[in-house]
Parts: C-alpha cells; structure tokens; sequence
C-alpha cells in the first residue's frame, strides 16, 4: 500500500450544499436535482471522497478529501468496521453528504470483474457458466459470493455485460456501515470499471484500446477499455510490487493484444498505451520498470482535463486521485444504474425509514386491529340488542297474550251469563195470547163456534168449540195448524150433542213458547 495521506478539505463558500435545508429530506438520492454529488472509493486502509458541486452550465467544480485507517489491518473486517462507520460519519458531517447522490466504488482488493463480449446467445451461455464459476472464487476469500452485473447492446449483433464479484459477508459490512452512518449510495461498482468508464471520454481516448493499471490497492489491478468499457479485469497474482507487474506482463502481453484485437474485431487499433495510476511514487516506478519493452507506452494517469463537465486544481489531479475522480464521474454524465454493475443488488435493502414513517409502519398493525376489534365490538353491540330486543318482544308478545287469553275468558264467561240470561228470558216471556185468540177466531170457519180458549201451563191452550158438521172438525184443524207461532194441533176428541145435533171438539195447541227449553239446548250446542 502506498503512503496514505488525509488532506483536509474546508467548508469555504465553493462547498455550501446549494439545495440542502435543515431538516429536509430526500426520499432517494436520485431526487435530489442540479446538487452536490460525491464519488466514495474505498480501500483496505483509505476512505477517498471526491465533491462535485454545481457551477453552472451542467459543471461542476471537483474538490478532492480522504481519511487513512487508523487500524493495522485496515478496516474491511469485522475488527474494523467500527473505524469505519466513524470515518463515514466523519466525512458526512464534514460535507454535508446525506441525502445527496453518492456513487461508491470499491479497491480491486476485494473484488473481481469479468466481462463477456459476443451475441445474445453467447452471452447468455458465458453468464451461465459464469454463475457455477462464481462459488470458486477463492481469491475473494471463504463464504458465499454476491454479483452485480449490467448489460446492454453495443450493436445489432453484439451483446456486452459487465458482472462484478464479491464476497457477501465483505459487502455486507461495508452496506451495513454505510447504514450506520445515514448514507443512501447508488451503487456499489469495481474501481476499475470506473476507470475504464472516465478514459473512455471521447475528448481523451475515446475508442482507442487502452491498458489501465491501478496501484492504489495492495495489488496491481490491470484492465483494458475501450469506448468507456472494461474489456478485461487482469489480475496476475505476482503483480503486488512494481517489478511484479512487469514480470506479469512480460509474460502475457502478446496474449493481451490478441484478446485486444479478437475482441475489438480489429475497428479500434492496436493496443499500444498504458495508463498507471496509483498513490505517490508507485506509478513512475511502474513506468520505469515496464518501460519500452513489450511495444506498450506507459504513461502515468493522473485525472484528466475535461473543462465541459468539471473543473479541479492541479493539486487535487494527481494520479492517486483518479479512482476518487472516476466514482463521481457516472453522476455527472447522468449514467443509468442499469449501466452500472451494482454489487449491492443482493444485499440492498429498502432505505429507513424517518421517524413518523417508522412510528406508522410500527403502529398500523395496531390501528387495524383496533378498527377491527371496534367493528367487531359494534357487530356484537348491535346483535346483542337485537336479541335483547327479540327476547323484550317476547316477552312483551306473551304477555299480550296472557292478557288476550284473560280477555277473551273474560269474554266466554259473559257471553255464557247472556246466554243465560237470554235463555231465562225466553222461558220467563209470555207470548201475546190476546194476539193468538185472534187469530185463531179469525180463522175458524162461519159454521165453527169457539166455546172455551184456556190456556194451560207450559205454553199449551186448550181449545173447545162446537161445530155444525163433524168434517168441519178437520178444516178447523189443518186451520190451526197454519197459524203463527203454533207448533203443533193435536184433536183431543169430538162429542156430538144430541139437543142441538151438532159436534162439540176438543182440540189441544202447543205453540214455540212450550218448546223453547229444548230447542235453545240444541242451539247452544
């Protein structure tokens, strides 16, 4: 590792967040329009930040700051991770850096990057194959291996993804810190396809082949771009000194060029330069130990010129500052997540939550279920007095019917005293006697006499007459019979007289009034 340096970076008037107010929230960095943006690059042993703040015209004025481990054994490790979170919290409230687009790239140290180039189906058939090579990458350390992986079209034919390896537990550690410290970043991505990504600019080297190696990390991490794209992550495993890269390139260039040209189709030139970036001395030493052997001009990189897109002093361009430079550049130029390979894919989780937000997402469970035990307790309410209702009725319903009952006993009794009553007057009335002796001197014949009218008990008169003729007797009987109120006639017996030869009759009548007990029994009935 080379000479770690903090420099620190003033909040003078240049670095005033434009936009950011006390108390403002942003609900993801994305939102947050014509703002700072930061690139976070992060080593075993150094924390480098790159500031882009607004200027006008879509440009951006690029300040440089970084922090170095206090820790021996750097802290990506379980022992570390509280250095870390402290220096994450540090650099956020030194630059205000919450709630602002933060991209992240990590030191190829801890991660690796393979890159496939062909049509849709070679490419679908090399990512297959490269997902069962995946658990086998033991240069990663033990543990299970997450990706991060972006594709798209180059041309009509011609398929490019980029897929990024790491190992789970590694940045899982560094998302959890970055939590710790109330940072929300973009991405996660290899340093190295960053790299490729800002030498890629049409102003500087544009589509030409070009091999990049970075010393900033304990190793050397080779790589060849062309157009923006990482076409190869080359990671000899002698190349941890100066004299190591050398060595490891002597032995693999002509192999380099060849995947170069197989690779390009020949359309972008050969593979003649090299850039180096690294901290302090460590490029101009691997510029000399590579030197003009393999056909190759390396050159030390440090961060280029682009006036159109950002401004940075001559103090924040050298050479160690490149891979801070080339994490921020993506926001700048407004590249798509889906163009950058995202090793937080696997182990993103959602953003937290403010604390109205967590207090709802903790209370709303409570909320349904008092709405439901409310409603329920009201369903119930109104069942129970329904029933309470319906028993009342009930009650209320037998209770007229009690009182019916009474009233129609009550009834039954009088009707049986009317009755009674009703009954003794019938048996107690005297018919108009006066009326039926009438009726009965009425319709007795001319030659008929009535002798005696006697009425006896139980409503029966007995008749006596005396008549010319003995047929006559008859005539006067079905007369009487006739009569109203007479119910039957019955001849009691004839005596003729001898002194006047005439017939005296006796003839017996029983009108209603004798028979009314029985027949009002039968009626009652």
């Amino acid at each position: 590792m080379g000479v770690c340096h903090f420099k620190s970076v003033g909040t003078d008037s240049t670095m005033a967040d434009p936009i950011r107010k006390k108390g403002s929230r942003t609900t993801h960095p994305s939102d947050v329009v014509a703002s700072r943006c930061f690139g976070l690059r992060i080593e075993s042993h150094l924390l480098q930040v790159a500031i882009a703040t607004p200027i006008g015209n879509d440009r951006y004025k690029i300040t440089i700051d970084s922090l170095a481990c206090p820790e021996p054994d750097g802290w990506l490790n379980w022992d570390g991770r509280f250095a870390l979170v402290e220096a994450f919290e540090t650099l956020v409230d030194r630059h205000g850096m919450q709630r602002h687009p933060i991209a992240v790239s990590l030191d190829g140290d801890f991660c690796v990057t393979r890159v496939t180039i062909g049509t849709a189906s070679e490419v679908d058939h090399e990512l297959t194959m490269l997902a069962d090579r995946i658990p086998r990458y033991l240069q990663l350390g033990p543990g299970e291996k997450v990706t991060g992986s972006a594709r798209r079209k180059i041309d009509a034919t011609t398929d490019y993804a980029v897929t990024g390896v790491v190992n789970r537990s590694l940045i899982q550690l560094i998302y959890d810190s970055l939590r710790n410290a109330d940072i929300e970043v973009m991405w996660v991505e290899p340093s190295l396809v960053g790299i490729a990504r800002l030498v890629g600019e049409p102003t500087l080297w544009g589509d030409q082949p070009i091999m990049i190696a970075d010393g900033t990390g304990k190793q050397w991490d080779v790589g060849i771009a062309s157009s923006g794209r990482l076409l190869l992550d080359y990671r000899p495993a002698s190349a941890n000194s100066e004299q190591g890269l050398r060595d490891a390139l002597d032995g693999h260039i002509t192999r380099l060029k060849r995947f170069c040209h197989r690779h390009l189709r020949g359309v972008s030139g050969e593979l003649k330069e090299m850039l180096i970036c690294g901290d302090g001395t460590r490029p101009q030493l691997a510029v000399d130990a590579i030197g003009h052997d393999f056909d190759l001009q390396p050159k030390t990189l440090r961060v280029p010129e682009l006036p159109n897109i950002f401004e940075i002093s001559d103090e924040d361009r050298q050479s160690s500052c490149v891979p801070a430079v080339a994490t921020v550049f993506p926001l700048l130029t407004r590249v798509q997540a889906s163009d950058v390979p995202d090793l937080l894919v696997q182990v993103r989780r959602a953003p937290d939550l403010s604390w109205p937000q967590q207090a709802a997402k903790m209370l709303w469970p409570v909320a349904v279920a008092s709405i439901c035990m409310i409603t329920s307790y009201g369903l119930v309410s109104k069942e129970r007095r329904r029933h309470a209702g319906t028993k009342q009725g009930r009650t209320e319903l037998q209770s007229q019917i009690v009182a019916s009952n009474i009233k129609f006993s009550q009834l039954a009794r009088k009707r049986e005293q009317l009755d009674h009553f009703k009954l003794i007057e019938k048996q107690t009335t005297e018919p108009d006697w006066s009326e039926m002796l009438t009726n009965v001197t009425q319709s007795l014949p001319e030659m008929a006499k009535l002798n005696e009218f006697r009425i006896e008990s139980g409503g029966q008169v007995l008749m006596d007459g005396t008549v010319i003729e003995e047929s006559i007797v008859y005539e006067v009987v079905n007369t009487l019979r006739r009569l109203p109120g007479v119910t039957q006639v019955a001849l009691k017996g004839t005596t003729p007289e001898q002194d006047t030869q005439s017939t005296r009759f006796a003839i017996r009548l029983t009108t209603k009034q004798a028979e009314r007990p029985s027949q009002i029994g039968i009626d009652d009935e």
